[in-house]
């Protein structure tokens, strides 16, 4: 998957003192920049790439778009940051993000790239507020053919790709006590679905799971899936590892999927039994200064929601701005928002 070109809104270095600083640069992230970058805040986003739809075919379900590449998305959402002259994109990692005080967070990042003259050398950036739009990372079935399948006909979310998978014979691997119902889900588009369990000897559903399945007309064979059996686009099947073939269209999966939460768990944010942050409805974490959106906050992980969480963060750190000395290349800050109070009569 080729990478979308670096977007920056100027060739200049980074700034070293924000207003805000994002970590990651998937929809979330572009969305809170976005959003910063319109209430004329100074705003560097760090982006680490890796992004989990960056193998998809196309990213569906955005209002009044058609289905887009990944390429196509993030190239637009790139090409619009451009338009706001307090932004900046970096590719690279931030390392350490530690909190000096409410309004001081100071960030140690390793550009992506480097050069003989200087250029990509670890830097330190000071923010007043923090964005963590940092994701979460799936674990990929050990598949043979997985590299070419995987986002063609090789899927790991029902919601998003359910719909390409429409009247025809579903398989899905993964074991687990909520595999049966992860199946179950695919039933609002595919003709058949068959579940691989991943296991040839120690049951992986209970007898009571497996009853379920078989009212749903879910087949449930034992076996541990090895190869992907077809042409990407024109999958035959999954071959198990005792040669078994077991026909199917389109394989979904659910093994588990990890929040990157390290940087959250550091500055001391609430981590909810999921790994996720617990935010409130602003997108602010347990940690004052500090903000989440998109699939680090556990819920529904879709595109629209990640930019809608994005949005929420980007607007609320910017209005938590107002009153507080900003960075000194944006407007001087607006004076604190007054609360009314209604008149005795």
């Amino acid at each position: 998957m080729t990478r979308p070109p670096p977007p920056g809104a100027s060739d200049n270095p980074p700034p070293d003192t924000v207003d805000a600083l994002i970590v990651g640069g998937g929809p979330a992230g572009l969305s809170a920049a976005t959003w910063l970058g319109r209430y004329r805040r100074s705003t560097l986003l760090v982006d680490a790439g890796g992004q989990r739809n960056l193998s998809a075919e196309r990213i569906h379900g955005i209002l009044g778009t058609g289905p887009a590449t990944p390429d196509e998305f993030y190239a637009d959402a790139h090409d619009g940051l451009r338009r706001y002259p307090t932004v900046r994109r970096l590719d690279g990692l931030v390392s350490e993000l530690t909190r000096e005080s409410d309004d001081r967070f100071v960030a140690r990042i390793a550009p992506a790239t480097t050069s003989d003259d200087g250029d990509g050398a670890p830097m330190s950036v000071t923010a007043t507020r923090v964005i963590l739009a940092t994701g979460v990372r799936d674990r990929l079935p050990e598949l043979d053919g997985i590299d070419r399948h995987y986002g063609v006909d090789v899927h790991h979310c029902p919601a998003c790709d359910g719909l390409t998978a429409a009247d025809q014979r579903v398989i899905v691997l993964g074991a687990g006590a909520h595999v049966p119902a992860y199946a179950s889900e695919l039933l609002d588009w595919a003709s058949e679905v068959v579940i691989i369990t991943e296991s040839d000897s120690d049951p992986a559903f209970d007898d009571d799971q497996r009853a379920a399945c078989a009212v749903h007309d879910i087949q449930v064979v034992d076996g541990v899936a090895r190869e992907l059996v077809g042409e990407p686009g024109a999958l035959q099947g999954v071959r198990l590892a005792d040669g078994t073939m077991i026909t199917g269209s389109k394989v979904f999966f659910s093994y588990a999927h990890h929040p990157t939460n390290d940087l959250a768990k550091a500055l001391g944010c609430r981590i909810d039994d999921e790994g996720g942050l617990s935010v409130n409805a602003l997108q602010l974490t347990s940690v004052a200064g500090v903000y989440a959106a998109g699939d680090i906050v556990t819920g529904l992980q879709l595109v629209p929601i990640a930019v809608g969480t994005g949005a929420a963060a980007g607007v609320a750190c910017a209005t938590s701005l107002r009153g507080h000395s900003t960075a000194a290349d944006v407007p001087d800050a607006a004076p604190p928002t007054r609360t009314f109070t209604r008149p005795d009569s």
